[in-house]
């Protein structure tokens, strides 16, 4: 036991972590400078970001179970996680700048619901991802009518289905042609 507590304390007392420990120093006021300008310009909310880092994580490995079960997992497929975090990071930037720009310094009021728009609808992409994933893994533990809207949404987009009585349209009524009948007033021109 005394030859580990001397070897950590040698380790802890060493020229390198000495050094390591004075160049952390040195950079740590750059470091909090970033972190300012980060959270001022480009994003700040830190506990969605890692909301939305589960559903992320939780569709990568229900996607990788699913190409596993279909048997086409690749390189490319893992390529897409890179894209899809990039598109991500851009779309949390817009929705941060969006809502906490200034005008002459004074606080943006007219866009203060984006930033809710925009992380529900992050939100609810992956969790329709998810719930796709589990469909195909084991269809019986998603509903029949929630697995067929699904596959609609994967098909053609989040549109609405039209229901069995808005289906049936009625039939448009014939055009009715106008006429005038009154005779001319004085002083109108005709």
């Amino acid at each position: 036991m005394r030859s580990l507590l001397n070897t950590l304390i040698s380790v802890a007392t060493g020229p390198k972590t000495v050094e390591a420990a004075k160049i952390s120093l040195q950079v740590s006021p750059y470091l909090l400078i970033a972190k300012q300008l980060v959270e001022k310009y480009l994003f700040s909310d830190w506990d969605f970001l890692s909301f939305l880092l589960v559903l992320i994580l939780v569709d990568t490995v229900m996607g990788v179970q699913r190409s596993w079960k279909l048997r086409t997992v690749s390189s490319r497929g893992f390529s897409r996680i890179f894209i899809k975090l990039c598109l991500y990071a851009n779309m949390l930037i817009l929705s941060h700048v969006m809502t906490h720009f200034t005008v002459r310094g004074n606080p943006n009021v007219l866009f203060q619901w984006f930033d809710y728009f925009m992380y529900s609808c992050m939100m609810a992409r992956e969790g329709l991802s998810i719930l796709e994933h589990i469909a195909f893994i084991e269809p019986r533990m998603v509903p029949k009518a929630l697995r067929l809207r699904l596959a609609v949404i994967a098909d053609e987009g989040i549109v609405a289905i039209p229901s069995a009585a808005s289906a049936a349209a009625p039939e448009p009524a014939q055009p009715v042609t106008a006429s005038i009948e009154s005779p001319p007033i004085d002083g109108v021109l005709q």
